[in-house]
C-alpha cells in the first residue's frame, strides 16, 4: 500500500506528524477473545505506548461559577449575502448559481439556499445543534466554544473557563447526548481539547459541570445511541469509554501486542460511531487507513476495513445498522458504502462533477448523505440511489471539517430534506436543499 499523503490538518502545530501504513487485505478478522469484565475508575493509570510511561486520567467535577469566565460577543450579527447571479455553465443540466460577499465568491449547484451564514474570528474546527436546535455551538481553533442562536444568527454567548484560558487549545469535536423518549433534555454539550481535556458543559448557565484530563490529545468523540456513555478518540490509538453519570472509565479499547494480529489502530484516531442497533458495537478510524470494530465488552477489535484514511468526523452507521458511510482524506475513492455484518465494500460513489478530499460525513435519511472537504473545499448532498450530486456549495473560502444535521421546518412542511450546517474557515453556513 503506498503511504498516504498527510493533511494539512486544521490545528496544524499542535498534531505531530506520523503515520504508519498497514498493509493488510481489504477485510480483517481475528479470533475473539473472552473479555474481562471489570469497570475502573478515571484515576487508574494506563499506559501511553507512544512514551512507555504511565500517566493518569483525572476527572474534576469542580463548578465553575466565576461569572468573569463568560464572555459576549458584542460585535455587530453579519449580515447575510443575498446577491445571486446567474452563470452561463451548467454542470450536469443542474442550476449553478455564485453567490457573492464583499472578498469572495461562491457556487450554489442545486437546489440549496442559504439561510444563515456566521462570520468568526477564528477557525471553526466543530459545530453541532443543540438539543432543541435553538442554538448552534462551534468550536474553535482558539479553544472558545461559541454559540449562535440559529433564529438570528446571532452569537450568545462563548464558553471558556480558566484552565482554557491558561492553557488555549482547539477544540476538536463538540456533541451533545442523542435526544431520545428515555433520555430527558439536559442542555449540555461535550467539548474535547487537543490538549486532552474532555468538558461537559451546561450552556444556559455557562458552567462547566466536569472536566476530563487525558494525557494525550484528544481528537473527538462519539456518544451512545441509547445508554449515557460516551467514547473518546485520541493520538494514542486508544479508545476510551466514559458513563456520564457515574463519571468514571469503563473500558479501554486498543490493540494487542501481538504484532501480527491487527485487533486495534496504529496511529492517531479521527473519529468513532456506535451502531444505531447494538448496544455493544461501534467502529472507529484514524491515520492507519483502518476501519476497527469493536465490541464494548471486550478490549481488542474484532474485525478491520483496510484501504481508509480518515482525517475527521468521517464516519457513520445507517439508522438499520446495516451499512458504513465512509469519508475518507483520499484523492482514490474517498466516499464509500460498506456492510457492516461482513465488513465488504457495496459501493465506491463517484465524485461526479467535482471531486473532494473529504473530511465529514453523515447520513441524513436511508437514501441521502451530507458530507464536505477540501481541495476542492465544497459542501455536498448525495442521492445514494444515483450516486448523484443533488445539491452543492463549492469554492468555499475553506475546507469543511464539520457538519450537523438540523430539523424539518414543519411537520406539515413537504420538505424532504431538513436544515444542514457546516463550518469552513471562518464562517459557519446554515443552508436548506431539497430535490429538484
Amino acid at each position: 500500500m503506498q503511504e498516504p499523503v498527510l493533511p494539512a490538518l486544521p490545528w496544524h502545530g499542535v498534531l505531530f506528524v506520523g503515520v504508519i501504513p498497514i498493509d493488510h487485505g481489504s477485510i480483517g478478522h481475528h479470533q475473539s477473545q473472552r473479555p474481562v469484565l471489570r469497570s475502573f475508575v478515571v484515576s487508574s493509570a494506563m499506559e501511553d505506548r507512544n512514551s512507555k510511561q504511565f500517566s493518569n486520567i483525572t476527572i474534576d467535577s469542580t463548578v465553575q461559577n466565576n461569572a468573569s469566565e463568560i464572555d459576549f460577543d458584542e460585535t455587530p450579527t453579519p449580515s447575510i449575502t443575498s446577491i445571486v447571479t446567474n452563470e452561463g455553465y451548467t454542470p450536469s443540466s443542474v442550476s449553478m448559481r455564485t453567490i457573492s460577499d464583499i472578498e469572495h465568491r461562491y457556487q450554489l449547484v442545486g437546489n440549496i439556499n442559504i439561510i444563515n451564514q456566521m462570520e468568526v474570528n477564528q477557525d471553526v474546527l466543530c459545530i453541532c445543534y443543540t438539543e432543541t436546535y435553538d442554538f448552534l455551538a462551534a468550536g474553535l481553533s482558539d479553544g472558545n466554544v461559541k454559540f449562535y442562536k440559529v433564529s438570528s444568527g446571532e452569537n450568545t454567548l462563548i464558553l471558556c473557563d480558566a484552565e482554557i484560558m491558561l492553557n488555549p487549545s482547539p477544540v476538536t469535536a463538540v456533541k451533545h447526548r442523542p435526544v431520545r423518549r428515555t433520555h430527558p433534555i439536559t442542555h449540555t454539550v461535550i467539548a474535547t481539547y487537543a490538549n486532552g481535556c474532555v468538558k461537559c458543559w451546561h450552556y444556559p448557565t455557562a458552567q462547566c459541570l466536569y472536566t476530563i484530563r487525558e494525557r494525550r490529545q484528544t481528537l473527538g468523540l462519539a456518544y451512545h445511541p441509547q445508554l449515557p456513555k460516551f467514547v473518546t478518540v485520541g493520538d494514542d490509538t486508544i479508545l476510551y469509554l466514559y458513563d456520564e453519570e457515574t463519571k468514571t472509565r469503563e473500558r479501554v479499547f486498543r490493540g494487542s501486542d501481538t504484532p501480527d494480529v491487527m485487533d486495534g489502530h496504529k496511529s492517531r484516531v479521527f473519529s468513532a460511531c456506535f451502531n444505531p442497533k447494538s448496544a455493544y458495537e461501534l467502529i472507529s478510524g484514524g491515520w492507519d487507513d483502518t476501519i476497527q470494530f469493536w465490541d464494548t465488552r471486550q478490549a481488542h477489535s474484532f474485525r478491520f476495513i483496510s484501504g481508509v484514511h480518515i482525517c475527521g468526523d468521517g464516519l457513520d452507521i445507517s439508522r438499520n445498522g446495516k451499512e458504513i458511510l465512509t469519508c475518507s482524506w483520499q484523492r482514490n475513492d474517498p466516499l464509500q458504502l460498506w456492510d457492516y455484518g461482513s465488513g465488504k465494500l457495496i459501493t465506491t460513489v463517484e465524485p461526479d462533477s467535482y471531486s473532494s478530499l473529504l473530511y465529514v460525513g453523515k447520513y441524513v435519511t436511508n437514501i441521502y448523505i451530507a458530507c464536505g472537504g477540501c481541495d476542492v473545499n465544497l459542501f455536498r448532498i448525495v442521492d445514494l440511489r444515483s450516486h448523484s450530486t443533488i445539491a452543492m456549495i463549492r469554492n468555499l473560502r475553506g475546507g469543511v471539517y464539520s457538519l450537523d444535521v438540523g430539523p424539518l421546518e414543519s411537520k406539515y412542511s413537504k420538505r424532504i430534506l431538513p436544515k444542514f450546517a457546516f463550518c469552513a474557515g471562518t464562517t459557519i453556513f446554515e443552508v436548506d436543499a431539497q430535490p429538484d
